[in-house]
């Protein structure tokens, strides 16, 4: 009887024990890319696309207001054409895109969502 009480004791202090730092702690707003992203609404961007650079994952866009600005994308970027979901592959300079970003902590534009304009 004794030590059943001893291991029903310990296991309420290890239960106890192990569950509060848990609850205590607040975890910031990481999505699934491991990018930590500011609350808030997703803005949308449109413009030109300058160039696409692969290798460091940056789209160049020359915004509708004349500004150059450089928005990031990863592999879980979606990109449509029309209602066709295609792949980053399919930017080329000169492409009129309206991307839907969300801002990461450093207050970058993020590419969630990118939908190409008809091309002539």
């Amino acid at each position: 009887m004794k030590r059943l009480s001893r291991i029903v004791c310990g296991l309420v202090i290890l239960g106890v024990a192990g569950c509060e730092p848990v609850a205590l702690r607040p975890r910031p707003d990481i999505d699934k890319r491991g990018v930590e992203r500011k609350d808030g609404p997703r803005q949308e961007i449109v413009g030109t696309v300058e160039q696409v650079d692969k290798t460091k994952r940056e789209i160049q866009l020359r915004t509708t207001e004349a500004r150059l600005m450089v928005i990031k994308y990863d592999g879980s970027t979606l990109v449509y054409s029309r209602e066709r979901e295609v792949g980053i592959d399919s930017l080329k300079p000169r492409d009129l895109i309206l991307v839907q970003a969300v801002k990461t902590a450093h207050g970058d534009p993020y590419a969630d969502i990118i939908r190409m304009n008809d091309r002539p």
